[in-house]
């Protein structure tokens, strides 16, 4: 009999023409032969008859095979990325269904299969970052020259990641902190003055001096803004498109009136004024490109030696000096370029190039040194072995800590703020650990039943409602007149703690009941607030800042792994902005608002380093901390144990 294909999400069932699946024993299958038709499940390869797992495409960060299929996450412009629900640490899809793992408080966590070195779940199913082969999950290539960058935006050797790929840690030419390619192209950022700079581009903040690529110009707002056309601002060194004028840092076209200043453009000039070697017009206006009034008549500007034209603008590869007079720059002991730019090898330090990647020595482009690691709080080189971060520097060029939430345990199975030690990683307290279980104040307890601390989340089972911190079973009493049902309490006339419901109120605050919700400010005058989902991308960040699926809380809200952190942010990779170069723990603080966008970690302005929150003894994180403990100080003090 015939068989067709019928799709679902990322994955391929067999079916005959009657509708039956077809036995998955029989073919299909990694390691089994092919079915009718050289064809196999999911992400796998017909190889000479049998299917095979492929490691050039469907895994997360990599190209999706057939241009559909991944072996985890969904396939998204030709990507694989992760999906919103299903994986482990995100929501249960439909409240209930998860791809890898079990569902334990709408949470889906690690099961006995899955992980790394584990039997694959489902035949063929395996945890993000890991792939099934020969039925056991192995690690997906990461960390090479090309490959995706590992977790944390980790990558080996002298390699960086850079979007999200790992790349050549000093390429000649294309990347943020480098030259600009042949016809000014950069493979990441925007061309200004000769440098390829995360800032500049059309619609971009403006970089530092008010610097922009070709073709913009530094606008209100510090956004870069087109230039050069009729009745747009002129570009730098008052330069029109096809020989306008200039008049009042405004573009006027060729053959049409010059305001304020009389006559018609022509050639850069304004009748008899405003063109190089003719007299200024009023005000002392040069109209023509790359002018400037000096004595009276027009001169040319920007070129070496020469006066600096409007907006301290020189020609490329020179940078306006003292004396309003363009010098070289870039080079050792030489101002900087626009957008505060050296040459290779050399730091824009107090607007001079000075040496770099030392010990002792300011940081290189890209947060780099020549050995040792760039300590994020001072932005200068250490030995290895010397202070860095919250760690040590590390011979990797890491600055290694340990103890705090997502990062490895110490030795001896250590760590600190009341956070778990679970597979080898710190887990903060009141967070699942596995099915049924959350850490709470340094060891991992059972969760979810009745009278039992909530699981993560906020999660209980089978409808019950998380009050307190503790789980109360359906039918129980929220109060005198509200009765737990299906995660909300509810009196006959009356609801709260549920999905679009108000938040109940208690002496220590307004609060939800069911699980992944989380309180938000709405309702109208004097409401309590509502209860709207949290975690997932476009979502409230959930408490702890914490975003399912390695996701980034920017701005109080979700971004997908994988995603835009917004402007010139970079993506989203483990929960770090930038490609998962900053706002992790122990990591440097992203640029602008942003800070830290892992969960329960917030920004030490004094080091520029983000630092764990939420645990005893550590700040809170937004008010909040892990349960069991509170928030001291009004809200903005230390999380302290309750009582």
């Amino acid at each position: 009999m015939a068989l067709i294909l019928a799709a679902c999400g990322s994955s391929t069932t067999l079916e005959d023409a009657g509708g039956d699946a077809a036995d998955s024993a029989s073919c299909g299958s990694e390691g089994r032969m092919c079915c009718a038709g050289d064809v196999c499940n999911g992400a796998l390869a017909c190889v000479d008859g049998s299917c095979e797992s492929r490691s050039d495409c469907g895994g997360l960060g990599q190209m999706c095979c057939d241009g559909t299929d991944c072996r985890s996450g969904g396939c998204e412009g030709g990507v694989c990325v992760a999906s919103d629900c299903g994986l482990l640490g995100q929501m249960c899809c439909d409240g209930s269904r998860c791809d890898v793992g079990a569902c334990a408080g709408g949470t889906c966590v690690a099961t006995d299969c899955g992980r790394i070195g584990d039997a694959c779940c489902d035949g063929d199913l395996c945890d993000p970052g890991a792939s099934c082969m020969s039925g056991t999950c192995v690690a997906d290539a990461c960390g090479g020259a090309g490959q995706a960058c590992c977790a944390g935006g980790l990558c080996t050797g002298s390699l960086a990641c850079s979007g999200g790929l790992c790349v050549d840690d000093m390429p000649p030419c294309g990347l943020v902190g480098l030259g600009c390619c042949a016809g000014d192209m950069c493979a990441e950022g925007s061309c200004v003055a000769g440098n390829c700079l995360d800032c500049g581009g059309a619609g971009e903040e403006c970089c530092p001096g008010d610097a922009c690529s070709d073709g913009t110009v530094c606008g209100g707002g510090d956004v870069c803004v087109s230039c050069g056309g009729p009745g747009e601002p002129c570009c730098g060194r008052s330069s029109c498109d096809d020989a306008g004028c200039c008049v009042g840092g405004t573009c006027t076209g060729v053959g049409s009136s010059c305001p304020g200043v009389g006559g018609t453009c022509a050639a850069g000039g304004c009748g008899d004024c405003g063109a190089i070697g003719a007299d200024c017009c009023a005000r002392g206006l040069c109209t023509e490109s790359g002018s400037v009034c000096d004595g009276g008549t027009c001169e040319v500007c920007g070129a070496a030696g020469g006066p600096c034209c409007a907006g301290d603008s020189c020609d490329a590869g020179l940078a306006c000096g003292g004396g309003d007079t363009c010098v070289s720059c870039g080079g050792p002991g030489e101002t900087c370029c626009a957008g505060d730019a050296c040459g290779t090898g050399f730091a824009c330090t107090g607007d001079i190039c000075a040496a770099c990647g030392g010990p002792g020595q300011p940081c290189c482009a890209g947060d780099s040194c020549d050995a040792g690691c760039c300590d994020p709080g001072s932005d200068r080189c250490v030995a290895v072995d010397d202070d860095c971060g919250l760690g040590t520097c590390a011979s990797d060029g890491s600055c290694a800590a340990c103890g705090l939430p997502g990062l490895d345990c110490c030795p001896g199975d250590a760590c600190t703020g009341g956070a778990c030690c679970t597979g080898g990683s710190c887990i903060a307290s009141g967070e699942t650990t596995s099915a049924g279980s959350v850490c709470a104040a340094g060891s991992p307890v059972d969760c979810g039943g009745s009278g039992e601390p909530c699981c993560g989340g906020n999660g209980c089972d089978m409808g019950g409602c998380c009050i307190g911190g503790a789980c109360l079973m359906e039918g129980g009493m929220c109060s005198a007149t509200f009765s737990c049902e299906e995660g909300s309490c509810a009196s006959a006339t009356d609801a709260c703690g549920g999905m679009g419901e108000r938040c109940c109120r208690s002496g220590a605050g307004n609060f939800c009941t069911a699980s992944g919700l989380l309180c938000q400010p709405g309702g109208g005058f004097g409401s309590p607030g509502m209860c709207e989902p949290c975690g997932g991308p476009g979502e409230a960040c959930c408490a702890g800042q914490d975003c399912g699926g390695g996701g980034c809380c920017v701005d109080n809200e979700c971004i997908g792994s994988g995603d835009s952190c917004g402007g010139d942010d970079g993506m989203c990779v483990g929960g770090g902005c930038e490609g998962g170069t900053c706002g992790l723990i122990g990591g440097r603080c992203c640029d602008g608002d942003i800070g830290c966008s892992a969960p329960f970690a917030v920004c030490n302005g004094a080091i520029d380093t983000c630092i764990a929150c939420g645990g005893l003894g550590q700040p809170c994180c937004s008010r909040s901390c892990g349960a069991p403990y509170v928030c001291g100080g009004g809200g903005t003090g230390t999380c302290r144990a309750p009582g």
